[in-house]
């Protein structure tokens, strides 16, 4: 567990991840050093994972943002390792998430355009061996987008 000023030290990064120590430090009552501090342990403790900027794919070209769900043969375990590792390769492939349930991996795909997302699917993910089916569901419009700590 975390205690409040880290817990509020994590809130003002996840809002801007470009706050000076100073800024940051007088934010929480503390010293610009001791938020440093901090900042690092929680790195090294795994609670914040890196420091990145959000983008937005349709500003950068994207304009194809989609869910992918992949059903995998699950007899062969070499199979679903390789489509792990295989998988990472893609820049296109933004997550993926190995689920329970009846969908197997759930993937998040951007791509320029229609054309070259299905190419993308048919090309890729549905030639890979030991993937049996992909369905895929386009984003129509982002209402939420967040990387917030847990409430």
């Amino acid at each position: 567990m975390i205690d409040k000023k880290d817990a509020k030290i994590l809130q003002l990064l996840q809002e801007d991840g470009r706050m000076p120590w100073v800024e940051l430090g007088e934010r929480v009552n503390l010293s610009a050093s001791a938020c440093q501090r901090r900042v690092q342990a929680l790195l090294d403790r795994g609670v914040i994972e890196g420091i990145a900027a959000r983008t937005n794919p349709a500003a950068l070209g994207y304009e194809i943002e989609a869910y992918v769900s992949v059903h995998v043969e699950r007899q062969d375990v070499g199979r679903a390792k390789k489509f792990r590792n295989v998988i990472q390769k893609y820049p296109e492939v933004q997550t993926c998430h190995m689920m329970s349930g009846e969908v197997d991996y759930l993937l998040r795909v951007v791509a320029p355009d229609l054309k070259s997302y299905g190419r993308f699917v048919e090309e890729k993910i549905l030639a890979m061996p030991g993937v049996k089916d992909a369905s895929s569901s386009i984003v129509l419009d982002r209402i939420k987008t967040s990387s917030l700590a847990l409430p």
